[in-house]
């Protein structure tokens, strides 16, 4: 079959629900129905019935109730084409399964981790919720203590989840599209470089963000879902965001106009964007996420959203 043979060569879902989805696209998915197309797979030997399979209705699936209130992130192995190893960090909402990013990095480190993150957010705002696997790159939970990783979730205000060990159906969503996303690149020539297997990344995720029909939310595409539910807090911008260039003050603030933004003196002198609305702030340095605060319009010098130490105890 066409449809068959197009969808396989470009190393994409060839299933019955793919193809009329396809064909649909074309205009003729009302001449043949889903059921049809399995049977005519089946005739051919493309499709084998597998009677020991586990039934969809036994399974018991979590799904986030918004976009943005849960983001999956894992990271896989690839291959450039003189044989160097590297990795994929991936992001997906698991609301909606929009890819938020997908990053190429030289090993799966909590630094590559946090860029990946930086740019998802860049993107989509920031998540309520982060859930990853228990590599060290993401968290140290069972290791007895946070990694960088989860200590800069925290300190944006965004809680870091671990999966249970030996339990990687928890981040199922993200551990599919992994798949997915190797099927589609072996379908391909090698990248021989970090920044060629960028470009591949980005393409797929347009596709699969934009035009790839998703079997697991009703073959919408994830945009479309994405965009159809109010998302988690912090809720979309109300007005557009502003970007603004400032040079980090030798006290450690970003100063706009309005605010005074505290964020360490560690960063003076160097260069940032500052993302604002009027209600929340965002500030990146090289990319990286440094801080994320909603705005207290009654103050100039923002807080810096650190606990209050301890009260002194008076002396005896």
């Amino acid at each position: 079959m066409f449809w068959r043979k197009r969808l396989t060569d470009d190393g994409l879902d060839n299933g019955p629900g793919t193809i009329r989805w396809h064909m649909a696209e074309e205009g003729i998915e009302s001449l043949v129905s889903e059921a049809t197309i399995w049977r005519v797979l089946h005739r051919r030997g493309l499709i084998q019935p597998n009677p020991k399979k586990q039934p969809k209705s036994s399974l018991h699936r979590f799904e986030a109730s918004a976009p943005n209130e849960l983001w999956q992130i894992d990271g896989t192995s690839w291959g450039l084409s003189d044989g160097t190893k590297v990795v994929v960090i991936n992001l997906i909402d698991d609301h909606s399964r929009l890819v938020v990013a997908s990053h190429a990095a030289p090993a799966e480190t909590g630094e590559a981790a946090w860029e990946a993150f930086s740019l998802a957010v860049s993107r989509y705002r920031p998540p309520s919720g982060c859930l990853s696997d228990n590599a060290l790159a993401f968290s140290g939970r069972l290791r007895g203590f946070e990694v960088d990783f989860e200590i800069q979730l925290r300190n944006l205000g965004i809680r870091p989840i671990t999966s249970a060990p030996h339990h990687p159906q928890t981040t199922g969503k993200v551990e599919r599209f992994n798949q997915t996303l190797k099927k589609w690149l072996r379908a391909r020539p090698r990248a021989d470089t970090i920044t060629g297997l960028q470009h591949q990344l980005d393409v797929f995720t347009d596709y699969y963000n934009h035009q790839r029909p998703h079997r697991g939310i009703g073959r919408q595409t994830p945009w479309n879902r994405y965009t159809s539910t109010p998302a988690s807090q912090p809720q979309p911008l109300p007005t557009p965001v502003r970007r603004t260039q400032v040079v980090i003050s030798p006290s450690g603030a970003a100063q706009l106009q309005k605010w005074h933004i505290g964020v360490g003196m560690a960063h003076a002198g160097q260069q940032a964007e500052v993302h604002t609305d009027g209600t929340t702030a965002t500030v990146f340095i090289d990319g990286k996420l440094i801080r994320h605060l909603h705005l207290d319009s009654t103050r100039r010098y923002q807080p810096t959203g650190k606990p209050p130490g301890r009260p002194k105890t008076p002396p005896a």
